[in-house]
Parts: C-alpha cells; sequence; structure tokens
C-alpha cells in the first residue's frame, strides 16, 4: 500500500496545482518544474535516514524512490526535453525523450541489476561508485551557489512560492494520511510513516533538473529551500500528533 499512497498522492497535488498554473499562463516547462517542487519529496537524503532511524523500517522509503525515479523523473525529464527541443507531447515523443533520457536508463538499468542479483566487475563497479560517492556533495555545491545568485530567498514568485510549500508540507500529507487510514485502513505506525514520507520537503533533484534544462531555476531553488525550512516544524508536529 505504500506505493499506492505515494502515487495516489503525488496525483492529489498535481490535480490541484497544474490547473491553477495553467490558469495563470505559466509554460509549460513552468508548470513541471512548479510540480516537481510541489509534489518530489527528498526521500533519499532525508527519506532513508529518518525511515530507517526514527521509523526502524528503511522500507518507508522505498516506495517513495522508486515511484519517483522510475516513474516520475522520467516522465517530467522527457516533457522539459519536449518542451527545450520545441517539440509537442506525444506517445511516441515522450517515449523516445525518455529512451534518451540518462535518468530513466540509469534508474532502469539499477532495477534490473538488482532483481537480477548481477555482480558488475570492479573495473567497471569501481568509476560507478565514485560518480555515485560525487553526486550528493555535488548537488549540495550547486544549490549552495545558486543561493548566492538571483536575488534572495522568496524574492520572486513569493506567492506560488507559499503555495507549494503549502501543498507540499500539508496537502500531500494530509491526503496521505486520509488514503492509509480510512481508504486502506493501515495500522497507526504505518500511517505515521507514510503521512511522514509525504511530508518531507522538496528534493534537491529538482533544482537539478531545473538548471539541466535551464527552465524555473529559482522557483525550484526557493521551493526547496523554503520547504526544508519549514518541513522541520511540520515532522515534529506529526511525531506529536501520530507517533
Amino acid at each position: 500500500m505504500g506505493f499506492a499512497t505515494a502515487a495516489l498522492s503525488v496525483l492529489a497535488v498535481l490535480v490541484v496545482y497544474i490547473p491553477l498554473a495553467r490558469r495563470r499562463g505559466r509554460s509549460r516547462s513552468h508548470v513541471v518544474i512548479g510540480a516537481l517542487s510541489a509534489s518530489y519529496a527528498n526521500g533519499g537524503y532525508l527519506g532513508l535516514p529518518i525511515a530507517v532511524y526514527v521509523l526502524g523500517d528503511a522500507t518507508f522509503a522505498l516506495p517513495v524512490m522508486l515511484l519517483q525515479l522510475l516513474v516520475y523523473a522520467p516522465l517530467a525529464l522527457s516533457l522539459l526535453d519536449l518542451d527545450v527541443s520545441g517539440r509537442q507531447p506525444s506517445a511516441i515523443a515522450l517515449a523516445l525523450a525518455g529512451v534518451r533520457n540518462p535518468v530513466s536508463i540509469a534508474a532502469m538499468c539499477g532495477v534490473l541489476l538488482s532483481v537480477l542479483d548481477v555482480d558488475l566487475p570492479d573495473v567497471v563497479a569501481e568509476p560507478i561508485s565514485l560518480l555515485g560517492g560525487m553526486a550528493v556533495p555535488g548537488a549540495l555545491l550547486a544549490y549552495g551557489v545558486a543561493l548566492r545568485f538571483g536575488g534572495a530567498i522568496g524574492s520572486a514568485n513569493r506567492g506560488e512560492i507559499a503555495a507549494l510549500a503549502v501543498l507540499k508540507l500539508v496537502w500531500m500529507p494530509a491526503v496521505a494520511y486520509l488514503l492509509a487510514r480510512f481508504a486502506f485502513g493501515l495500522g497507526s505506525h504505518e500511517v505515521f510513516g507514510l503521512t511522514v514520507m509525504a511530508a518531507l520537503p522538496t528534493a534537491q533533484n529538482v533544482f537539478v533538473y531545473a538548471t539541466r534544462f535551464e527552465r524555473s531555476a529559482l522557483l525550484a531553488r526557493d521551493s526547496i529551500a523554503v520547504t526544508t525550512a519549514l518541513s522541520v516544524p511540520v515532522l515534529f508536529g506529526l511525531a506529536a500528533l501520530l507517533a
């Protein structure tokens, strides 16, 4: 039920944000980055440690990570790729863009290697391990540099950033709680865990995607900063109410 809860929580955010953003005349790429900012949780850097050391079960973070890496990120990146190249989205165009997307390819290769229990030779595994070790520090450095430029946090799109924060930290965990508690009838610990995973702040991956395609990077930067700061009282509040 964890995967279903994560997927439906994301959909609940998208059905609210996308119509509002399109009504305000936002571009397709802006809508994609905004949607990610409102629903793409920091399941790796924060979700896994919280799942392991607080919830006592790493599997709480796995549905969020699998959904984002295998479905959500490839779809969003394909849409951004089509927007940059000026092509109209279609099933064939999305499929071709996904095949060319290194994130999609890497995610699928990782899943296949894990399922098939394949051990790569050292000559292949070591360079991949080195690159993987650079990923988190590289993203943090890039984000830190971005904080120095582009104005103060929230100086642009202030109203939209506030709305994105509400969607990410209030609406999304509320939907996850209702689904886990009433739709799926899970136990209190499972409800708490799934709600916490939904209340995680926006992942820094969104900023990486935005800068890669040079689309709405400030929106992603500010959303990450605001949701990360506000997630602390939100998570403590959830712990007090549900733990």
